[in-house]
């Protein structure tokens, strides 16, 4: 970060794995995204405003405990007696991608319908690419829900189902996953944290639950 490095932007996936299974698709495609994305800001030689982390988790299969515990130690729960951390109000937001390896068709609110028109403007450039879905619908069991749960803003990507992919079986092969979608995910994923790095304007909350 620049100027305003002490503002984080974060993007992330889980790196724990299912027994038993190859995980190629849950969720080594998102981790492989998310270190594609940090590769192709760093060799643009881009200088985010705001300090832009990457987070791989541990314990999302178990109960997103990883995230849950990362969240509330750097930034507190405004539900609980302890109340936020300093770090609460630095967060502008969070991106995951933990539902297989498809293309990116858009991004969940979250119920975060105040985010509406700041993510339909960073969504807007890569329509091309057949991403044009801002929905104000939300998704569970993944990390993004550690952030949303204590009024942080966190998003999901919404993504093409692929089948043959076998997540949580011994059939999750890395041979089924798609390269071209990975890349191309990990261009928007890219892009969403430049602009989210970059805003004047903070990503907009929605509150706790």
């Amino acid at each position: 970060g620049s100027d305003l490095k002490d503002q984080v932007v974060m993007i992330g996936a889980h790196l724990d794995t299912w027994h038993a299974s190859p995980n190629a698709s849950d969720n080594t495609s998102g981790v492989a995204v998310m270190l594609e994305a940090m590769r192709i800001l760093k060799a643009t030689g881009a200088t985010p405003r705001r300090t832009i982390r990457v987070a791989l988790w541990g314990g999302e299969e178990q109960g997103l405990h990883g995230s849950r515990e990362y969240v509330l130690k750097h930034f507190g729960d405004p539900a609980t007696p302890a109340g936020v951390t300093a770090d609460y109000e630095k967060l502008q937001a969070y991106f995951n991608q933990d539902y297989g390896p498809g293309q990116y068709r858009g991004i969940y609110l979250q119920g975060n319908e105040r985010a509406r028109r700041m993510m339909t403007v960073w969504t807007e450039p890569f329509r091309d690419l057949g991403m044009f879905a801002v929905s104000i619908l939300g998704v569970g069991s993944t990390d993004h829900i550690s952030f949303d749960r204590v009024g942080l803003p966190g998003f999901q990507f919404l993504q093409d189902r692929v089948g043959s992919t076998g997540g949580h079986t011994n059939l999750d092969f890395v041979e089924t996953l798609p390269p071209d979608d990975l890349m191309r995910n990990a261009v928007i994923m890219a892009s969403f944290a430049w602009h989210a790095a970059m805003s004047d304007a903070r990503v907009p909350r929605k509150g706790a639950k």
